[in-house]
């Protein structure tokens, strides 16, 4: 009890840093929304594989990623709740504004109305009428009181408006009021569910601690075979650079020249697409046929599944002290799930490493796409394939149903994750 107090006031007090910069309404619905088809994926997935998992690398993994996608839900709960305060703050400046303008409708309109009494105690209208002295002057004062008739007509309308405006607004408010309170009460019953989730994890980081031996030794022969996977392309990429020919005449070097115009052209419009997402918050729907470097951002996932080991150095999951490295990102996914193409390519090398099962390897011109951990491979050396052309299947690791994702780009490793688009 005291481990959530201490949390859920945490949280409270994280309330201040949405305040500064909340997001627009569209975009809060839609990372919820994002958030909420993560968290079913991971579920999915731990239901599907639940026997298997018996306290695995690949149980806490998928453990850890089931808390960030709790705290994300938390984080985006508090960020609605400070948006409210914002969008509240807003209708109650319109409900000041709307006010004033009633306001002053009602004090114009008792004004008319105490000088047409004045005024009737003098001259009935029909009496102004035909008190005039020419025709045109008749017609003149018939067209005044019309008027005159038609502003108080119009007064009354725009008061009865304003009426109906602040009641819509007051009635707003206090459902923005409930759904505030909603909200708390969701954060708070999140915020244990959280807790129960880092209780679990504890108690499956203890379990696993007391397999340390097995653990570094399982360690030592994933770094093993992903030096093996690291060679492996290296060669592959060097083998078939050093094939391409070797522009000589003066046409080939102007096409060489071109290719390079069409990349720079290229990775200039996905840097566009880049920016025009974060701006919009939208995507395109295509991604480019022919220029991977275009397609950052939109490229499909190669399998249904989540990120349960992001690119680059971090610390173990369960062994202190001692740091990972991953060349590109681990997907975990479901049994026999298929694993596709991210592009169109030429299969440039099929192999088979200890630990990483059967690796693919497909080219994209300069770019590279790693497809490790594969059980079976439906592909062969030279072929080409399509966009999304299933190439294999999932194949066991830690535990879980899970594949080792790699990009390069010539020699550099580069990190996966931004390159995939939203699901």
């Amino acid at each position: 009890m005291k481990k959530y107090v201490i949390l859920f006031f945490v949280f409270l007090l994280s309330l201040s840093s949405f305040a500064q910069k909340p997001k627009s309404r569209a975009a809060l619905e839609s990372d919820k929304k994002k958030n909420l088809q993560k968290i079913a994926q991971v579920k999915k997935i731990l239901n599907e594989t639940q026997k298997e998992k018996q306290n695995t690398l690949g149980h806490i993994k998928a453990i850890n990623q089931q808390i960030e996608n709790q705290q994300n839900k938390i984080d985006l709960a508090l960020e609605d709740i400070e948006l409210i305060k914002v969008e509240m703050v807003e209708i109650q400046k319109a409900q000041s504004d709307l006010f004033k303008q009633l306001n002053a409708l009602q004090t114009e309109y008792s004004a008319t109305i105490y000088r047409e009494s004045k005024n009737s105690n003098k001259l009935t209208k029909m009496g102004f009428l035909f008190s005039s002295g020419s025709l045109s002057e008749l017609f003149l004062r018939y067209k005044y009181l019309e008027q005159y008739t038609e502003n108080r007509k119009h007064q009354l309308l725009q008061i009865k408006k304003i009426g109906e405006m602040l009641k819509q607004r007051q009635r707003t408010l206090l459902q923005k009021k409930i759904t505030q309170q909603n909200l708390i009460n969701i954060v708070k019953i999140e915020a244990k569910s959280l807790v129960a989730l880092r209780e679990k994890q504890d108690l499956i980081v203890k379990d696993l601690n007391n397999k340390e031996k097995d653990l570094k030794g399982e360690l030592e022969k994933s770094k093993a075979a992903l030096a093996s996977l690291n060679s492996v392309i290296s060669n592959a990429i060097e083998k078939e650079q050093k094939a391409r020919k070797v522009p000589a005449s003066r046409k080939e070097k102007q096409i060489e020249i071109e290719e390079r115009e069409k990349k720079i052209l290229g990775d200039r419009e996905s840097k566009k697409a880049v920016v025009k997402e974060a701006e919009t918050g939208s995507k395109p729907n295509r991604i480019s046929s022919k220029n991977f470097g275009a397609s950052k951002a939109r490229l499909p996932w190669p399998v249904d599944g989540f990120v349960s080991d992001k690119f680059g150095v971090k610390n173990h999951p369960v062994l202190k002290g001692l740091k990972i490295d991953n060349n590109g990102i681990d997907i975990q996914s479901s049994p026999n799930a298929a694993v596709r193409a991210v592009f169109e390519g030429v299969v440039l090398d099929i192999s088979q490493i200890p630990g990483l099962n059967n690796v693919v390897a497909i080219q994209h011109g300069d770019y590279y796409t790693v497809y490790a951990n594969l059980d079976n491979v439906n592909v062969s050396i030279n072929q080409q394939v399509s966009l999304q052309q299933q190439i294999g299947t999932v194949a066991y690791k830690d535990g879980s149903p899970e594949i080792n994702f790699q990009i390069w780009h010539n020699f550099s490793k580069l990190n996966p994750e931004p390159w995939l688009g939203s699901k």
